[in-house]
């Protein structure tokens, strides 16, 4: 049995209908990052809803650096390193890769690999587990994965073994609400 603590889901602390950017949901995920506790959050929810704003507020309100993996790009770069004449392409794709065992991690937008093939799906399905692997045996990592993903898109997408790893370690925190793009907009008529 690991030492990993495992936190309360602070957002079933609120009522449904709750807003993302609720203030309270803020202040007590910093304080957890500030008592020192494992954090180990994924962010699933509709496009728009307010999960990677989320997730920017609380690195803000933090005073430890965090690497930010934004996954189109971060794929982009891998795709490029393999199309290049790098003399040792697997030192450059490790080098890449370290991002995943940096101690202080933001996933964005798990999901939207672009191209969307089954090698880019097997491509993160391997960081995925290196991140696993690297929280547990460094107990003092933090993580926020944010994706548009439910479970069974996840299951469908990287395997049900990513996803069971996902869960061992992630509190996962489902965005109910709607795009803001939608909520602002107004139909005019003639």
């Amino acid at each position: 049995m690991s030492e990993f603590k495992k936190i309360q889901d602070p957002l079933s602390k609120f009522p449904k209908g709750y807003q993302s950017n609720n203030p309270n949901i803020l202040k007590h995920i910093v304080e957890r990052i500030e008592n020192g506790d494992p954090f180990h959050y994924l962010f699933t929810g509709v496009v728009g809803c307010g999960k990677t704003h989320l997730a920017s507020n609380i690195v803000m309100c933090t005073e430890e650096q965090w690497s930010l993996v934004k996954v189109i790009k971060f794929y982009h770069k891998y795709l490029n390193i393999m199309s290049s004449d790098y003399t040792d392409k697997w030192n450059a794709i490790g080098y890449h890769n370290t991002k995943m065992n940096s101690r202080l991690l933001v996933v964005d937008d798990l999901g939207d690999e672009k191209p969307s093939t089954d090698a880019a799906h097997d491509y993160f399905s391997g960081l995925i587990e290196m991140r696993y692997d690297y929280i547990y045996k460094n107990h003092d990592t933090r993580t926020i994965i944010t994706t548009n993903l439910d479970a069974s898109e996840i299951i469908k997408t990287y395997s049900s073994r990513v996803m069971d790893r996902l869960q061992e370690y992630f509190v996962i925190c489902k965005f109910k609400e709607i795009s803001f793009r939608k909520k602002n907009l107004v139909v005019l008529e003639s």
